[in-house]
C-alpha cells in the first residue's frame, strides 16, 4: 500500500494512457527491428517522445492557455517558414542546409485547436454561445490554416478541419446552423481547390482518380498507376499475412514498399505479425479514444474538456485514416501512424499532446482561467 501511494504521489495522471503508450512503443520498436540502424534511431526518437510526455505532463495546461494567442501567432510564423522553406513538397521546415527536415503541420494544426478550445472555453464559462461574429472569427482562422496546410498536405488539412468541427460541436457553444454553414462553405472551397493546380491538388486528385478506377474496374492508365503502386503493394502485404506472426524481417512485400516505416507501417506490421496483432493495434487506438472521452467527462472545466476531446479525436482520426489507406478503404493520404511510425517530429508531436492529456487527467477538479 505504501508503494502504491508513492507511485500515486509521483504520477497522478491516467495510468491507462501510459500503458497504451508503452504498448505502442513496443510495436514501434518491432516495426523498426529489421535493421539495427533503424532500431537505434527509433529508440532515440521514442526516448525524446517520453521526455516530451514528461515535460508536458508537468506543465500546467491551464497556464499555457494564458498565452494561447501568442501560440497561435507562433503557429502562423512556423507555417510561413515551412511553406517558404526549400523543401520541394512544402511540407517540412528545412534547417542546416537541408541536413534536417521537420514536419511541422501537426504542431501548427494542434496550436490552432488549442487556441480555438481556449477561446470557446472563455465564452462557455460565462454560459454564452458564440455570436456569429465570434464564430466567423474562429472559422476564418480555421479556414486560413487549413488552406495554407493544404498546399503541402491535403490530409492533414482535412484532419485539422474535422477536429475543429468536433471541438465546436462538443463545446455546445455553437449554433447548429453555423456548423452546417461552415461545413457547406468549406466543402465548396475544397471542391474548388481540388479542381485547381494549387498545392497538393494534383496529387490528391490523382490518388482519388486511381482509387475510383480500381473500385469501379476501370482501365488503369499509366498516369493513374503511378499513384497506385504503393496501394497495390499494401493490398498484397495484407493478402500475404497470416493469423500468426511470421517474425521480424520476414515480410517479403515490406521491402518493396518505399514508405514501409511511415505511411505504410500498418500493413508491414500485419504482414510480419499477423492479423491478430493488426486487430490489436486498432483496439489500442479505440481504447485510447475511449479514455480521452472519460478524461473529458471527468473534467469540470470547459477548456480541459474541449481540449481532451480535440486531442483524442486528432490521434484516433489520424490513426484510422492511416489504417484505412493501408487497407485500401480510402485513397492514399500520406498520414503516419501515431506513436508507431518512424519519425522524430511525429513522435515528438505525439509525446507533447499525450503529455498534455495526462496533465488534464491529473485531477478530477479543474478551475478555469478567466
Amino acid at each position: 500500500m505504501e508503494n502504491t501511494n508513492k507511485i500515486r504521489s509521483f504520477f497522478r495522471g491516467d495510468p491507462v494512457i501510459l500503458v497504451l503508450v508503452f504498448f505502442f512503443s513496443i510495436i514501434s520498436l518491432y516495426a523498426a527491428s529489421s535493421s539495427s540502424h533503424q532500431l537505434m534511431s527509433q529508440a532515440i526518437h521514442l526516448v525524446l517522445c517520453y521526455v516530451a510526455i514528461f515535460i508536458f505532463y508537468k506543465i500546467d495546461y491551464q497556464k499555457l492557455s494564458k498565452i494561447s494567442f501568442f501560440l497561435l501567432i507562433a503557429a502562423f510564423v512556423l507555417l510561413i517558414l515551412t511553406l517558404t522553406s526549400p523543401d520541394p513538397d512544402h511540407r517540412a521546415l528545412v534547417l542546416f542546409s537541408g541536413k534536417v527536415k521537420i514536419q511541422t503541420f501537426y504542431f501548427v494544426g494542434f496550436l490552432v485547436i488549442f487556441f480555438i478550445a481556449k477561446y470557446i472555453a472563455n465564452r462557455a464559462n460565462r454560459e454564452e454561445k458564440l455570436s456569429l461574429k465570434e464564430f466567423s472569427f474562429l472559422a476564418g482562422i480555421t479556414g486560413l490554416f487549413c488552406g495554407a496546410i493544404f498546399i503541402g498536405n491535403f490530409s492533414t488539412a482535412l484532419i485539422l478541419f474535422f477536429t475543429a468541427i468536433v471541438v465546436f460541436f462538443v463545446s455546445n457553444s455553437v449554433k447548429m446552423k453555423y456548423l452546417l454553414g461552415i461545413i457547406l462553405l468549406f466543402s465548396v472551397a475544397g471542391i474548388i481547390l481540388m479542381n485547381s493546380e494549387r498545392g497538393r491538388a494534383g496529387t490528391a486528385r490523382g490518388r482519388i482518380d486511381y482509387y475510383i478506377a480500381v473500385k469501379t474496374n476501370q482501365e488503369i492508365t499509366p498516369e493513374k498507376a503511378d499513384y497506385g503502386r504503393q496501394m497495390a503493394l499494401a493490398k498484397a502485404a495484407i493478402a500475404r499475412s497470416a493469423w500468426t506472426p511470421a517474425g521480424p524481417g520476414q515480410g517479403i512485400i515490406k521491402g518493396k514498399i518505399s514508405e514501409n516505416n511511415t505511411d505504410y507501417v500498418y500493413v508491414t506490421m500485419v504482414e510480419e505479425t499477423g492479423i491478430i496483432i493488426g486487430v490489436f493495434i486498432i483496439l489500442l487506438y479505440l481504447i485510447l479514444f475511449f479514455r480521452t472521452m472519460q478524461i473529458a467527462r471527468r473534467s469540470e472545466g470547459y477548456f480541459g474538456r474541449i481540449l481532451a476531446v480535440g486531442i483524442g479525436f486528432w490521434i484516433t482520426c489520424q490513426a484510422l485514416v492511416h489504417i484505412a489507406v493501408n487497407c485500401e478503404l480510402i485513397p492514399a493520404t500520406g498520414q503516419t501512424l501515431p506513436l508507431i511510425s518512424k519519425g522524430g517530429a511525429s513522435l515528438l508531436f505525439s509525446g507533447i499532446i499525450i503529455g498534455m492529456l495526462l496533465n488534464i487527467s491529473k485531477n478530477k477538479q479543474y478551475s478555469e482561467i478567466e
